[in-house]
């Protein structure tokens, strides 16, 4: 984006923009966890899935925390009107709670489903 935002319909369009990216951005950070869950290998001491939760916890919070800040960064900026800003920044804060947790919710599920697999390891040990 380009211009600047001056107008409510410029506002709503931007606005409308980061809920979707902010959503593909959740997406990729899943698919980037999981790849890594399965790039990590067993070990004989089966404390192999702390490693996988903790890239599991510090992706699901570092990659929607980047796109909030490319927002912030170059989006709020090319805002022309303080109120305007105020009101992006309010759905941005917005969009990176919904990705956050949307994420996280997503990959239990994806765990408890596939408990199985390495990405289902993540949880912890299975009760047998």
């Amino acid at each position: 984006m380009n211009t600047i935002i001056r107008t409510p319909l410029q506002l709503q369009q931007a606005q409308a923009d980061a809920w979707v990216y902010g959503l593909i951005f959740c997406g990729i950070a899943l698919a980037v966890a999981i790849a890594i869950a399965f790039i990590i290998n067993w070990r004989s001491d089966r404390r192999d899935f702390i490693t996988r939760r903790i890239w599991f916890i510090v992706i699901g919070l570092v990659i929607p925390a980047g796109y909030w800040f490319y927002n912030m960064q170059a989006i709020v900026p090319k805002i022309s009107n303080p109120g305007f800003q105020s009101m992006f920044e309010e759905t941005n804060l917005y969009v990176l709670l919904a990705s956050i947790g949307i994420y996280f919710v997503a990959g239990i599920l994806l765990m408890f489903g596939f408990r199985n697999t390495k990405l289902g390891s993540i949880l912890g040990k299975k009760k047998n």
